[in-house]
C-alpha cells in the first residue's frame, strides 16, 4: 500500500519524508519514451506486420484450396453411398463457366446445381417434406477454380460403380486433383503444392 503524505511525515519526520517523495518523482519522471525510441518500435511493427500479411493471405487460400478439394470429395463419396444405399442411380452434377463453378448431386432426373430448393430441379434427394439439397458453389471458395468442362457422372446402384474421372481443383498456390476411378472410389493428391501426397 503507499502511505498517504501526512502518514509518512508522522512516522518518518519531514526530513525522510521529502527524500522518500523525491525519489518517487524521479522514478516517475524517467517512466516514457523518447520520440527517437517511439519511432523505431513502431517502424519495427510496421516492418513485421507488412512481412506477415502476405504469408496470411498465402495460409487463407491454401485452407481454401484444401477445404475445396475434401469437400468435393465428401460429396463424390456421399453420393456413391447414396446409391449404394438406396439402391438407385445417383447423378453428380459439375458446371464449370467463366463466371465460376458448382457442382450437386440426386437421385431425380435432373440435377441444376444454381437452384436451390425447393424448385424440382434442384441438386437435392428425399420426398417432398424432408428434401435434402447436395450442392456447392465457388462462392464458398474464392479465388479457388475447378478446371475441366461441365459433365455428369452416374453412380451404378449395384456396386457404385462409376465412370472414370479426375478434377483439377486449384489456386495461384497449388494444385489438387481428386480422382474417382471405375469402382467409385475416391483419393486426393497434389499435383502442384505439399498440401497432399503427390499424384
Amino acid at each position: 500500500h503507499i502511505l498517504a503524505p501526512f502518514a509518512i511525515s508522522t512516522i518518518l519526520g519531514d526530513a525522510t519524508r521529502n527524500k522518500l517523495w523525491s525519489r518517487i518523482m524521479d522514478d516517475t519522471r524517467h517512466a516514457g519514451f523518447s520520440l527517437l525510441e517511439l519511432l523505431v518500435t513502431l517502424s519495427l511493427a510496421a516492418l513485421l506486420v507488412s512481412l506477415a500479411i502476405p504469408a496470411t493471405g498465402r495460409l487463407i487460400d491454401n485452407s481454401r484450396l484444401r477445404s475445396a478439394a475434401e469437400q468435393f470429395s465428401r460429396e463424390l463419396q456421399l453420393a456413391r453411398n447414396h446409391a449404394l444405399t438406396h439402391g438407385r442411380e445417383t447423378r453428380f452434377v459439375i458446371t464449370a463457366g467463366a463466371t465460376g463453378w458448382c457442382y450437386g448431386w440426386t437421385d431425380g432426373a435432373s440435377c441444376d446445381c444454381h437452384t436451390s430448393l425447393p424448385a424440382t430441379t434442384a441438386c437435392s434427394t428425399g420426398e417432398s417434406v424432408a428434401r435434402r439439397s447436395h450442392r456447392q458453389s465457388s462462392v464458398d471458395y474464392p479465388r479457388t477454380l475447378i478446371d475441366g468442362t461441365s459433365r455428369t457422372l452416374r453412380f451404378s446402384p449395384i456396386r457404385g460403380t462409376a465412370s472414370a474421372a479426375s478434377f483439377q481443383i486449384s489456386n495461384k498456390y497449388g494444385e489438387l486433383q481428386v480422382i474417382l476411378s471405375p469402382l467409385g472410389r475416391v483419393r486426393v493428391c497434389a499435383n502442384r503444392g505439399a498440401l497432399y501426397l503427390s499424384c
